[in-house]
């Protein structure tokens, strides 16, 4: 992470950026205004915490102050955790998004925890009233991972387009988001799925996600790509519902254009019926 104030960074300069930048620029370097100050070599940031990855300055905050405040409530809301029963459960806030995180010893321990955290954050003054997303990142013993594992991953990692596809792909392995048969309104089930996913493109905001609805062989050609492009605006009018900006997001319907498997068996419909997510390159 780095924190820079306002004022032009030029590459002869990211050394001492990356140790904290300050208002006046090094030594040798071009002052902010001058001809070479705009060279190419030279941006301008806003005061913000940024990553530096992949050559580029990503801001994670709007600025330094809320940043901190964002860690600050996550270890004093997660301070209360072990006091309310729940010595195994953690919280990770990035941005916007809450990821509760963890291994809980059974189904009902998680249930009760999943409660405890979603209340413990709405209860602070701060997080309550930031409006954060909160995502189910916990698993259970010997059972089911949580849903928002690889969000968890992705808030702690740099933020590229690798990484943002990866959260995606590992994210929807082995689920699927469920609509009612033969229309595209969501199953209520899908919600936690859809909640990962909408932590995934909150925190990739530098690229755009392609939402990409798939059906089965069955039913006419015409009939399959009006229902798969349906279903891809009504994941894409989720994540927007839940802040996503739309300029992020673009839903595609495939139809039966594109299956996994070619075989007429309900194995075959069942894979071939599915939501898929691909990070672009702005």
């Amino acid at each position: 992470m780095v924190a820079i104030r306002s004022g032009t960074l030029c590459a002869s300069a990211l050394a001492l950026a990356l140790l904290g930048a300050c208002d006046a620029p090094p030594p040798g370097a071009p002052a902010p205004g001058s001809a070479a100050s705009a060279s190419p070599e030279c941006v301008t940031l806003a005061e913000g915490l940024y990553e530096f990855n992949d050559g580029q300055f990503l801001a994670v905050s709007s600025s330094y102050a809320a940043a901190n405040g964002a860690a600050a409530w996550q270890n004093e809301i997660s301070s209360g955790f072990a006091g309310a029963g729940f010595p195994w459960m953690g919280l990770r806030i990035r941005d916007r998004v809450a990821t509760l995180t963890g291994t809980a010893p059974g189904a009902d321990a998680k249930a009760a925890a999943l409660t405890a955290g979603e209340a413990s954050i709405a209860a602070h003054p701060q997080a309550g009233a930031a409006g954060l997303l909160v995502v189910d990142a916990i698993s259970v013993e010997g059972g089911e991972r949580g849903v928002g594992e690889s969000l968890a991953v992705l808030a702690e990692s740099g933020i590229s387009l690798e990484t943002c596809q990866r959260a995606f792909t590992d994210t929807m392995a082995g689920r699927n988001v469920t609509f009612e048969s033969g229309n595209a309104r969501i199953s209520p089930v899908s919600a936690p799925l859809l909640d990962a996913v909408t932590g995934v493109a909150a925190l990739c905001s530098r690229f755009v996600v392609e939402i990409g609805g798939h059906t089965d062989t069955r039913g006419a050609d015409d009939y399959n790509l009006t229902l798969s492009q349906g279903r891809a605006d009504a994941v894409r009018a989720y994540l927007v519902g839940k802040g996503v900006s739309e300029e992020n997001l673009l839903s595609i319907g495939y139809g039966e254009t594109a299956p996994l498997v070619t075989a007429a068996t309900p194995e075959a419909y069942d894979r071939n019926r599915r939501t898929e997510f691909k990070v672009i390159a702005r």
